[in-house]
């Protein structure tokens, strides 16, 4: 098993009542955003920022928000240290890195043995910034073939890759935020009316995500957040995505024990952001989350 992302004691950060002399966080110089062609709804994420409070204190055991927040800058100083290694980074570095996403646990455990050699060079070409993002992400998915499922799995895996070694920089562009071949995804949940759209405007690149993260970091700093955007941004998505699923589970009569959507309403969410805990629960301070 990889080591434990560790959500590490420091003193309570706050998110609001942002000082007159405090500026958003804005994305770091890198992706260029894609010009938004959606109308998100501000309205809609007050409702989901609502709905992830009362599933923190539904669940208990956990301290608010900063406990969510530590366990992402925690799996973020995993991913940083494993991608500064760059070409040196070998078959451990790869077990680490799979073993903090969600999508490798679930659909490529069976297939990194017989694939670890070219996942590792795959691993190692993803991070060199010798060409432009997409372009590196798309080949990094591209070591599935034609299977297409396990397209999927890799392209999630490659952009968790990317994001968490540098959070200010890249957005979390994985399928459950948006997938441009079924136009489903955590963004899809912020236009309201949703579901008489045939098509959305919302392109697959990195760019594009990185244009609605932008809009999000506007939107977060009107309802009073200010620090933590890109992982503050990270857990609006995420609820946004566990809400959908639990409703879908829901009108088809089904119970997903794996996602655990019944049992526990965080249980999704930590699962998808690769924090949950062996107990299918996340843990609060100084406690492993893997």
């Amino acid at each position: 098993m990889p080591p434990p992302v560790v959500a590490r004691s420091r003193t309570c950060m706050r998110w609001f009542r942002k000082p007159a002399e405090v500026v958003s966080d804005e994305a770091a110089p890198g992706v260029n955003p894609e010009p938004l062609q959606v109308t998100f709804d501000q309205e809609i994420l007050a409702t989901k920022l609502n709905s992830l409070n009362e599933a923190i204190a539904e669940a208990g055991g956990v301290d608010g928000l900063e406990t969510f927040i530590e366990a992402l800058r925690s799996k973020h100083e995993v991913f940083a240290g494993v991608v500064a290694k760059g070409d040196d980074m070998d078959a451990e570095d790869l077990r680490t890195l799979a073993g903090l996403v969600f999508a490798v646990r679930r659909k490529l455990a069976s297939v990194m043995g017989e694939r670890q050699g070219a996942l590792v060079d795959g691993m190692r070409a993803l991070v060199r910034p010798d060409a432009d993002l997409d372009s590196r992400l798309a080949a990094f998915a591209d070591l599935a073939g034609d299977d297409k499922k396990l397209r999927r799995g890799f392209w999630d895996f490659g952009a968790e890759i990317l994001h968490f070694a540098d959070p200010e920089t890249v957005p979390l562009a994985t399928r459950w935020v948006w997938d441009t071949g079924t136009t489903t995804g955590a963004l899809r949940e912020f236009i309201r009316g949703n579901d008489t759209l045939r098509s959305i405007p919302i392109g697959e690149t990195v760019g594009a995500i990185e244009g609605a993260r932008r809009w999000f970091y506007d939107a977060l700093a009107e309802e009073g957040f200010y620090r933590d955007l890109p992982f503050v941004t990270d857990l609006v998505w995420v609820q946004a995505y566990s809400d959908y699923a639990r409703s879908l589970s829901m009108s088809l009569g089904m119970i997903d024990n794996q996602f655990g959507a019944k049992q526990d309403p965080l249980e999704l969410g930590v699962k998808l952001l690769g924090i949950d805990s062996p107990e299918g629960r996340l843990k609060g301070h100084d406690a492993s989350l893997h």
